[in-house]
């Protein structure tokens, strides 16, 4: 590790890593409130507003979690599964006659009463005690599943399909993307840039897309500066479906949280306290009361800040800092964001490749440290197989189930995780376990 969470880089590496931080963290968020605007039908100027509002909540949240949360430098963004909700329940809703804006309304309520779930559980330190269910078996489980889960999306947006309305591979696309995952590499290698690998693949790509005309020009915009809002979506709505299936996804989030810290504690080569895992859920919940308030996909800690760190090597919460600032300052000013979101996808996702690497990685690591006997073997290979099979089932085939069921049996991540918490602490479960603690230093 070059720069630890305590430490100060130099001025010229703070600058570096504040654009990094500030590229990465736009570049895993910028397509979410753009999905979310396709499908809800809204207008341009609409789905400008709603990722402006989006880029200004991702840099609150993550400043307080980094600032008095648990204090790791991690982006707190959308939650896949809070936006694959989204787009299921439109689907399902716009089926039942319910308009988008209606079932955006009511999510509002979710989100804000799944914030109030987290910020419970954190206050009375239940989280910290819900630790001990998320054993190495668990993680590794959960990370090795996210991984997987990604793949298809990360290969798909590499070789072009999707982009600029696309449905076929683009060999173009694709043969650029490959060299900038070998630049990434390339850089990667050289210890006097290697922090930088990211932000260099991204620029680098963006440049070449922008020499071969392939870049979308810049939505104009006429106002300088533009105020967050609340209920983005109107005025909030009950709707018992909703409502329950944001319940149930906030309680099964504290999964993400758990997992998510262990991860950045390895990563950062520190071990998160009982105090950092109550603290990041009062503040996870925050986000998510702040999510619902304003009308954006609700946000948690991403794994995916682990992986650039385990990748860059630089810890520091300085730069951190300074670009969840820099991202509010973003989500005020409509020209930047708009630039930004004209970042080409596949420059994203090919640039992001390896760290997307380290998340298997850090998957494969928890798997290496459990003793292969009968019962991991069988807790593992089912867990696995159910979840990664659930993956190839089309979305399609769930669709008459009920809400709350086609969200359980649909998300191969979610259903893999919660067979590996029953095996693991239910069929299979050791009559006896240590769950020794050690005192980590991030706090």
């Amino acid at each position: 590790m070059f720069y630890k969470l305590q430490d100060k880089p130099p001025m010229g590496i703070t600058t570096l890593s504040v654009l990094q931080w500030m590229i990465v963290t736009v570049s895993s968020s910028v397509a979410v409130p753009l999905m979310i605007g396709d499908m809800y039908g809204l207008q341009a100027d609409e789905i400008g507003k709603l990722m402006q509002q989006t880029m200004f909540y991702i840099g609150l949240a993550s400043l307080l979690q980094v600032w008095i949360g648990h204090r790791y430098p991690m982006i707190e963004g959308p939650a896949g599964l809070w936006w694959g909700i989204f787009i299921i329940l439109a689907q399902l809703g716009t089926s039942m006659g319910l308009h988008p804006q209606e079932i955006g309304q009511s999510f509002q309520v979710g989100m804000i009463l799944a914030g109030l779930l987290f910020f419970i559980f954190g206050l009375l330190g239940w989280i910290g005690k819900l630790q001990k269910w998320f054993t190495p078996l668990v993680s590794g489980t959960y990370m090795i599943l996210l991984a997987v889960s990604l793949c298809s999306n990360i290969l798909t947006g590499m070789l072009g399909i999707g982009f600029q309305h696309s449905k076929e591979v683009q060999p173009g696309v694709a043969l650029v993307s490959i060299g900038i995952v070998a630049l990434v590499v390339f850089i990667m290698r050289t210890k006097r840039f290697s922090s930088f690998a990211v932000l260099f693949g991204m620029v680098g790509g963006w440049i070449v897309y922008a020499l071969l005309g392939w870049t979308e020009p810049v939505r104009p915009t006429e106002q300088l500066l533009s105020w967050p809002s609340i209920f983005f979506w109107g005025p909030p709505r009950w709707d018992w479906g909703v409502v329950l299936t944001s319940m149930l996804t906030g309680f099964v989030l504290l999964t993400n949280l758990m997992t998510s810290l262990s991860v950045m504690g390895k990563a950062t080569d520190t071990v998160p306290t009982e105090k950092q895992y109550n603290r990041g859920g009062i503040f996870t919940g925050v986000s998510h009361f702040l999510s619902g308030l304003s009308g954006v996909v609700g946000m948690i800690p991403l794994s995916l800040a682990a992986a650039v760190i385990q990748t860059t090597k630089m810890a520091s919460r300085l730069p951190f800092v300074i670009a969840m600032l820099g991202m509010m300052l973003i989500g005020l000013i409509p020209t930047v964001a708009h630039f930004l979101a004209a970042l080409p996808t596949p420059v994203a996702y090919a640039a992001m490749f390896i760290s997307y690497t380290q998340l298997l990685g850090f998957g494969l690591k928890d798997y290496v440290n459990v003793k292969m006997d009968e019962r991991t073997i069988i807790i593992g290979g089912s867990s696995l197989l159910v979840g990664i099979g659930v993956m190839f089932v089309p979305a399609v085939a769930w669709q008459k189930l009920p809400a709350l069921a086609s969200f359980l049996f649909g998300n191969g991540l979610l259903l893999g995780v919660i067979v590996c918490l029953v095996l693991e602490h239910i069929v299979f479960r050791k009559k006896e376990e240590d769950s020794v603690k050690k005192d980590g230093q991030a706090a």
